[in-house]
Order: structure tokens, then sequence, then C-alpha cells
């Protein structure tokens, strides 16, 4: 099913701070960004991060640097449309909730951007108010939606959706409690989520290949809500719980739970993990209160085991803020781990951001084993992941798959890296 939405291309409202001059040779430069006026809240970026999504008060809308902002239509969060906007690797499509005009409901929603058209998914034919379906996630390449579905008496599950498979009801295990999916990896092998407990409770939950498993802390003790997984599948991050101090967590079924750093700031305790990149040495998360604001807390980029502010992370990649900015609430990351989108505390009130890190360069993309030349042991790693769906390596054009294109490009690079 098609619809055809109203698109209004906005006035240039962004605001460029600064460039960093080169952070990396050969690589991209850095930038920061404010998207004016207040009310705009990015969630998340394609791979590269060149395009944005979000939501304002009533709507939402995708950027990039040669249009701007766009708005596509659809029903906000903050207008009861629930979920979130999410964006596909090569930022080709969107994931947002609208309103059947039929229904008067809200549905999970494909936004392509180059016709401008929306491809609504449908509903489990029950509503709670105005809810039916909503958008909480979609798959790095782009065919998957997860979300929220409402069946009979305002019972939630968490559902996925594909144009060959349809909508598909994830279940509860815990009769009579509700589920959502928040979050998949590339090709939607991985849901992650949460499973509403007999108590209320909110226990972390992963889907795979259908089948529901439960995160705990190393005693058994239950972590709240999933909110991400890596594109490859393999991590998981989300929230904690008094079991483990609020303390926000990542999980691989290789390592079990591992918790995220202690607050570095005694007064913003709680730890909320919200964006990891596709092989999971990058997780971008922010500490608060459980009170609101939400903005009254700071952001900060994990890599590999050690945070740093946000506002640190941009100075040592060259880029200039003033004083008052503080990235306070990221809400989300490019899948490389080099984009992070999120609301910004300013003189000005609160914005959203778009922080553009420099994204180095490989020295040698096609030497696949980092022996300083590509040859025959390059070409046996690349044959041996041919029709990867995953994000891998051997993808060399970056088209979210390995073929013959990849090969094209090893070939042509054989020999020595210069």
């Amino acid at each position: 099913m098609r619809q055809n939405q109203f698109v209004r291309v906005l006035p240039a409202l962004t605001l460029t701070l600064a460039l960093a001059s080169s952070a990396f040779a050969g690589g991209t430069q850095g930038s920061f960004t404010l998207l004016g006026p207040t009310g705009l809240t990015p969630s998340d970026a394609s791979s590269n991060g060149q395009v944005v999504a979000g939501y304002n008060g009533s709507s939402f809308w995708y950027w990039t640097r040669d249009t701007g902002l766009v708005t596509i239509g659809g029903i906000s969060p903050s207008s009861g449309g629930a979920g979130s906007a999410a964006v596909s690797n090569d930022g080709t499509r969107i994931g947002y909730t609208v309103i059947n005009p039929q229904t008067g409901k809200t549905e999970g929603a494909f936004y392509d951007i180059a016709s401008a058209t929306t491809t609504r998914i449908g509903s489990f034919g029950f509503s709670c108010d105005l809810a039916a379906t909503s958008c909480w996630g979609m798959s790095g390449n782009g065919n998957m939606m997860v979300g929220l579905g409402w069946h009979n008496l305002c019972a939630a599950r968490a559902y996925t959706y594909t144009q060959a498979g349809g909508l598909v009801d994830l279940g509860t295990t815990v009769p009579g409690r509700s589920t959502r999916a928040s979050s998949c990896d590339f090709d939607g092998d991985v849901v992650v989520g949460w499973q509403d407990l007999v108590d209320g409770f909110r226990q972390g939950a992963v889907w795979k290949n259908g089948v529901q498993r439960l995160i705990t802390t190393t005693t058994g003790a239950a972590v709240s809500e999933a909110g991400a997984v890596s594109g490859d599948g393999n991590w998981v991050i989300g929230l904690g719980s008094s079991a483990n101090s609020f303390r926000g967590w990542r999980w691989s079924e290789a390592t079990g739970y591992i918790a995220l750093p202690a607050s570095p700031i005694p007064s913003l305790p709680r730890g909320f993990p919200t964006g990891i990149s596709d092989d999971g040495s990058r997780i971008v998360m922010f500490y608060r209160t459980q009170f609101p604001p939400a903005t009254a807390g700071e952001g900060y980029l994990w890599v590999n085991g050690t945070i740093t502010p946000l506002e640190t992370i941009a100075a040592q990649a060259g880029i200039t803020l003033t004083p008052d900015i503080r990235m306070a609430l990221p809400l989300g990351m490019s899948s490389d781990g080099y984009t992070i989108v999120g609301t910004a505390r300013t003189a000005a009130g609160i914005q959203g951001f778009i922080l553009d890190l420099p994204r180095p360069a490989p020295p040698c993309p096609a030497d696949l084993n980092g022996d300083g030349e590509v040859a025959a042991q390059d070409l046996a790693a690349l044959l041996s992941a041919w029709g990867t769906a995953k994000p891998s390596e051997a993808d060399l054009n970056g088209d979210g798959s390995v073929g013959a294109q990849d090969l094209a490009v090893l070939l042509s690079a054989w020999g020595v890296c210069q």
C-alpha cells in the first residue's frame, strides 16, 4: 500500500559552527551543526552521516547538507504517534509513524527519499486509543521495520515487518504482559527490546530467529530494556536497573552481561546507552537522573572501554564549540560510529545537533588481512564472505553485500598498498 506524502523543503536553518581542518589525511573533515528552530529532535543517521532523520512537535523530517530540513509528515511522538525515526545505512529509506487515513490510527511506515512516497505496514486489526502500530527501528539494509503493535484489550506486542513476510507478532513469554521491539541488526536476524514482567518491570530481551532470550546480570538479576544492537548482531546495549545501580550495559552471547562504566558525575548516576557501531567498538550514551528534563544530563562516547565527554571528543577532532553548548542528550549514531545526533543545551535553548567526527580513510581497504598488500589471501577472504548480507570488511563498495563489484575493487587494487 503506497500513499504520496506532501513534501516541503524548509529554508536552510542549520548553523555549522566549525569545521576540522583535516584530522585524518585522506579521510573526511569533522563538523558540528545545530538545527534550528528549537523543537527538532534528530534520532538516527545513515552510515556515512549524510542523511539524518528525526521529528518535531507534530511530524517527521529528514536532513541533508544539500536539502536542509525536509518535512515528510506522519505523526511524531510529541503528538501521540510514539516510536522514533530510523534511517537505512545507505540513507535511501526512513522509518517513521503515520496516520492511516482510512482508520484514523497510527501505522509504522517506510519513506522512500528518491520517490517521496510512503509505504504503510498495516496493523494487527486492533488499536489502543490512537495507536495501532508504530515504528521504533529499522534494519541497516532498510528491509525490516520493528516496533510495537497493539492487540485486543490494549495488549502491546513486539513486531517485525518485511515486505516478504508481512507483519509478524513476536509474542510474549509472560502471559498477559506486553513486549516491544526497539531495534534490529543489519539484516534483521537479531531483534532487541523489552519484555514486560508480572510486576510491570521491563526486562531487556533479545529475539534471534524469533526466539526470545531475557538479559540478566552475572548474578541472574534482571536488567531493563535493550535499546540497540550492533549491525553485525553480536552486541546488544541497554538500560540498567536497581540490581546493577542503574548502569548501562552491553551483552553478547559470547561474553554475557558486561556493565558499562559508572557515571563520572555523582549527581547524574544513571547510564543510558543509545547507539552502537556496526562492530560494537563505539557506544554513544548519556548520564542523568531519573527526573526530567532529559536534557539535564551529559553525553559521552564509549570507545573500547573508555568514556569521554562529547565536547572533549569534538575538541580532539579539531571542532570548536562555543562554551554554552552541551551535547546532553545523544539519541543515535551512524552505524560506522562517526556521526552522533541528539539534542543539546545551548544559550538559545534546546536544539537538535549533528556531530560529524572525521572519518579516517583506510590506507588500503582491499588489504583484508592487513599485511600491506592485496594478494591471494585477500581474494580468499573476499570469496569466503561472498553473498554476506551483514556488514563485512569485504564489502568494499559499501552496498551492503559482498559480490562482483567488490571483487572488481579488490582486483583493481592488486599488489603492494601505496
